[in-house]
């Protein structure tokens, strides 16, 4: 006789395997290089087309290619590889998506991505693939971060696996910084208004002294925080920014800042601490943050990005990842740390300042 109560536990275990399963899949898929997945798209639409029965299908291959990437960018990363964990849900996904393929099909988006991938192309002519890190081409100049008080790395590391953006050279160790509270938040109520986040207006500063080459200061904020839609319209991803020459092939890139809020134009000299403007919304921003990243050229697409030792930093974590971590172990917790890792507290030493609810 069948044990019939069993075969629905049975079919639930089966689909719980299958859904486990799939998502292993996906999360491997989501850490592929972007030209990799969009590169095996167009080879697969180039072949389709010059396969009689199945050229029909070549047009699906080519809107993959586009879409799939951009899709994957929104699949949940492992918290324990990338030290910090986005709460996004369904709809956000949706929005992210549908504004990003909007924004890539309009002039300007199609500019923009054509200057990102020919940029890494004279990237990859001018090192031969041996790109900077923590060994070679290691800068002389030594950041403090660009913030007054507390504030919260969300996006950002010095190995392949926390990397911000390691198939982009130019943006590979970046840094995204957001202020929180004791709680994690990035804002009190319900985030929909640029006021309501801790980070929003507060001052930015110069990371070391140097020369401001290049200084943006008219892109609108964003008013759709934490809504999943992207600035569709932008002409320039970085939003308002501020580029600062530190020494020769050493440049500090600040951007997403407050329209209005920059003080600084080319050619002023500016201090290490002194303000160049404010934290915004500005470009391609999901939510007021601050975009840091140290690079070797003062052209954002041509640039390779450097690894930055910040000084005057004191981290704190409420996780023992570092600890676990086989490079970021190295790096003392309490004691100021050269290198950053997302779900960092860095608190800037240095400052006499304070801000919001993530002050020390």
């Amino acid at each position: 006789m069948t044990n019939r109560s069993a075969e629905p536990s049975a079919s639930r275990e089966t689909l719980r395997t299958a859904r486990s399963l799939l998502r292993r899949a996906l999360l491997w898929f989501a850490t592929l290089d972007f030209w990799v997945v969009f590169g095996g798209f167009v080879l697969l639409g180039v072949v389709t087309m010059r396969t009689e029965r199945f050229e029909s299908y070549a047009v699906v291959c080519f809107l993959l290619a586009g879409i799939v990437p951009v899709v994957l960018q929104t699949v949940d990363g492992d918290e324990d590889t990338h030290g910090y964990a986005y709460e996004i849900d369904h709809g956000e996904r949706l929005r992210y998506v549908v504004s990003t393929l909007g924004w890539s099909v309009t002039p300007w988006g199609i500019v923009t991505q054509v200057l990102q991938f020919g940029g890494q192309l004279v990237t990859m002519v001018r090192y031969q693939r041996r790109y900077p890190n923590r060994e070679r081409h290691v800068p002389s100049t030594t950041p403090s971060l660009p913030y007054d008080g507390r504030w919260t790395v969300v996006n950002g590391g010095v190995t392949e696996e926390t990397s911000h953006s390691w198939m982009l050279v130019a943006q590979r160790y970046a840094y995204d910084f957001v202020v929180t509270d004791e709680d994690g938040a990035t804002h009190t109520g319900d985030g929909t208004e640029l006021e309501e986040y801790y980070a929003f207006g507060e001052p930015i500063r110069a990371p070391a002294s140097g020369v401001v080459v290049k200084a943006r200061d008219r892109l609108r904020d964003h008013p759709r925080p934490g809504s999943g839609w992207l600035e569709w319209r932008t002409w320039d991803v970085r939003g308002n920014h501020v580029v600062v020459r530190h020494a020769d092939g050493e440049y500090s890139l600040l951007g997403h800042l407050r329209r209005g809020s920059v003080v600084v134009s080319p050619g002023d000299r500016v201090e290490r601490g002194e303000k160049v403007g404010d934290c915004g919304n500005s470009g391609h921003s999901g939510e007021p943050h601050l975009h840091y990243q140290l690079q070797d050229h003062p052209n954002f697409w041509t640039a390779a990005s450097l690894v930055p030792q910040f000084r005057d930093a004191a981290v704190t974590r409420e996780d023992d990842r570092r600890d676990d971590h086989e490079f970021y172990r190295s790096v003392g917790r309490e004691t100021p740390v050269a290198y950053l890792w997302a779900g960092d507290r860095v608190t800037n030493t240095g400052d006499t300042g304070s801000t919001g609810p993530g002050a020390s």
